[in-house]
């Protein structure tokens, strides 16, 4: 039901217009249903007026672009979710795999509807726990389409959304956007998160987390994402990380050689601790916070080795 837009100038320049009305949107897919679907998230976390917390707001419209394997399902799904630049080859590359696969995939797009074009030179705008309730919104939808199985579906994420599917992963998360009768995520694949914010939410997960990160890495390190994965561990929660060697930063997208951003900005050094997942204020902070600029870079190497685990990850998780 998305509003046409008369001019294509008005798409380009006023995006965020061509977003349906909250009261137009669908509460549930038809079976002929695919393509650019709008939805509502399922709330929102805003900046509280003094800037210290985020708190619960209202419901935003935002779109992903659904697309099924050959076949009469219903299918299990992916939902993925893009980075601070928006959905770029790492998505739509992941995408296309999963469905030779035979997994249902949905490419969720928290800009558009936000009228962003990305939060890499300012992460305030839009921090990756405040695209929770994006994720759990993607999730209602989807998951009531005839071809989609209900009970295996998952969250794949990368570098912002690597963030967000960490906060996603938290009880938490679950807690308080999948309540006892609403779809609940049955797996979470967090590629490149930053996982240099301490906080006491992260200690208990909700469902399978499968970290995927590069040794050289120095945007998101891996070494806060390795003790995280052990106190999960430690604990008898199903956490598990694959550290590839020599691989940096988006490693999975293709066609972007070793390249320095000189612009972004980079928390890697800095690690934080906060009181919980909505504070934004730390109590204690150690390193550089924050810096400028990181590298990063495809492998296709990595990538095929990525693609070979992830592969077999699902089909453990997922079954």
């Amino acid at each position: 039901m998305k509003r046409s837009c008369v001019l294509l100038v008005l798409v380009l320049v006023f995006g965020a217009a061509c977003a349906p009305a909250l009261k137009d949107l669908k509460s549930t897919l038809s079976a002929t249903d695919d393509g650019n679907i709008w939805f509502a998230t399922t709330g929102s976390l805003t900046r509280s007026p003094d800037g210290s917390r985020l708190v619960p707001g209202g419901p935003v419209v935002i779109s992903g672009e659904l697309r099924f394997p050959t076949g009469a399902g219903p299918f299990p799904a992916v939902i993925l979710a893009h980075g601070c630049s928006g959905v770029v080859n790492a998505q739509t590359g992941w995408a296309t795999v999963l469905r030779e696969w035979g997994y249902a995939t949905f490419v969720l797009d928290s800009f558009q509807g936000r009228g962003l074009t990305e939060v890499c030179s300012d992460g305030r705008i839009l921090t990756g726990v405040q695209r929770i309730p994006d994720a759990y919104g993607a999730l209602r939808i989807v998951v009531t389409h005839p071809r989609i199985d209900a009970r295996r579906v998952a969250l794949m994420g990368f570098s912002h959304g690597g963030i967000l599917t960490v906060g996603a992963s938290t009880a938490w998360a679950k807690e308080t956007y999948a309540p006892t009768g609403q779809p609940a995520f049955r797996a979470f694949f967090p590629f490149y998160p930053g996982c240099n914010s301490i906080y006491p939410e992260r200690e208990r997960i909700s469902a399978p987390v499968r970290i995927h990160i590069g040794e050289l890495d120095d945007w998101t390190p891996a070494g806060p994402c390795i003790q995280l994965t052990q106190s999960l561990k430690t604990s008898g929660q199903d956490a598990s990380i694959t550290v590839y060697p020599g691989a940096y930063h988006s490693f999975d997208n293709s066609g972007q050689g070793l390249l320095r951003l000189s612009n972004q900005v980079n928390w890697g050094d800095c690690v934080t601790r906060i009181a919980s997942i909505l504070e934004l204020k730390p109590l204690s902070s150690t390193g550089a916070c924050p810096k400028k600029g990181a590298w990063v870079g495809w492998s296709r190497e990595t990538t095929e080795q990525a693609r070979q685990n992830v592969r077999a990850q699902l089909s453990e998780v997922l079954k």
